[in-house]
């Protein structure tokens, strides 16, 4: 599909499409396909943050209040984090980037790739500044524990279906066009609804042992502020763009009914996926505010927001996934544009990157 690094031989004639279109990789704005898409990275622009910004001494002094099962739910969690952002930095870089026939869209996700590599990064950091060289042990993890590992390649198997029948074959059917729906798919659940998942399995660590991360936690901010403001929006305007213009080429997939049943599979299978994971991280003792009736509510509310902001019916009733207090407190707790501060941050900085005021979700 893609023929060279850079193709100046004719000016491209289809430059509206997202994916599919025609692109000679000659990155400008004077012609911006979605306007949805110059917020977006300007918003992106905007959280810019820096790997060394925070700093994990009271982390390191602290760590030794928490008990031996959070601290073991704390690294395994930490751990999936880091390899996944891994997984999905090299994700956008080798396969979205390059599918991508919209300019502005490629800047954008360029930006997000880029985002995800200093995601990636700063796990590490924040452990190696924590631990030393036992900070190793724990980032191994994602070699030597068979759960974790498990977990990982599950999630990167439709970033290769994509490359082998977009990238390598050079294919644009229907077949294509489904294995790119569901590469987005997959994306947006485990940035829309696995990574709350983990953000609150530490920030509830956090607050049960006084502040005990507090480093940790601040960084989380970050993450879930790109991840949430940027990364999961871009994720839902774009499926709203190819549901609703007929020019992107993929309505028929959305007006089939096809793409609708399998946004609702993905969101059921992601639920499941965190209720193991739930229990595989207190399968050796208990922690106060985190179990699975609290994951429960809390993965099936996030499950069908997600799918309504894609224009899905819920796929879980809604009783079942309410709004509770544990919701409102995460939602508060990681707005980092809120001066006040949260769990005895007496110490923590107002992080106010570009003046956000909402996350521009279902734009389009």
């Amino acid at each position: 599909m893609i023929k060279t690094i850079l193709d100046l031989n004719e000016k491209p004639k289809i430059t509206n499409r997202i994916f599919f279109g025609d692109f000679g990789r000659y990155i400008r704005v004077d012609e911006i396909s979605h306007e949805v898409a110059k917020n977006l990275k300007d918003q992106s622009e905007g959280n810019t943050w820096f790997t060394k910004e925070l700093d994990f001494e009271s982390d390191k002094t602290k760590w030794a209040e928490i008990d031996d099962i959070p601290k073991n739910i704390l690294n395994k969690n930490i751990s999936y984090q880091n390899a996944m952002d891994s997984g999905v930095t090299n994700g956008f870089g080798t396969v979205v980037v390059p599918i991508t026939t919209s300019s502005i869209w490629a800047l954008l996700y360029q930006r997000i790739a880029g985002e995800e590599a200093i995601h990636s990064e700063s796990y590490s950091y924040a452990l190696n500044q924590i631990f030393g060289h036992e900070a190793t042990e724990i980032l191994d993890l994602a070699y030597t524990d068979p759960f974790i590992k498990q977990r990982l390649e599950h999630e990167v198997c439709e970033f290769e279906a994509v490359r082998r029948i977009v990238i390598e074959e050079g294919r644009e059917d229907d077949e294509a066009k489904r294995a790119v729906l569901n590469m987005l798919l997959r994306i947006y659940f485990l940035e829309g609804v696995k990574f709350p998942s983990s953000f609150y399995v530490t920030w509830n660590i956090n607050r049960v042992y006084n502040n005990a991360v507090q480093g940790i936690s601040r960084l989380l901010k970050l993450i879930a502020h790109d991840e949430l403001t940027i990364h999961v929006p871009t994720g839902s305007n774009v499926m709203n763009i190819l549901r609703k213009d007929k020019d992107q080429g993929f309505q028929h997939l959305f007006k089939s009914g096809w793409f609708d049943e399998e946004a609702k599979r993905i969101a059921f299978e992601t639920v499941e996926s965190e209720y193991e994971w739930t229990e595989y991280l207190l399968k050796d003792g208990s922690l106060p505010g985190y179990n699975i009736q609290i994951m429960d509510n809390f993965l099936k509310y996030f499950a069908n927001l997600r799918l309504k902001n894609i224009k899905v019916e819920d796929v879980f009733d809604r009783k079942e996934a309410q709004k509770t207090d544990t919701i409102d407190w995460f939602e508060s707790y990681r707005d980092i544009n809120k001066s006040n501060t949260m769990l005895q941050e007496a110490s923590n900085t107002s992080y106010i990157k570009g003046g956000l005021k909402n996350d521009l979700e279902g734009a389009w």
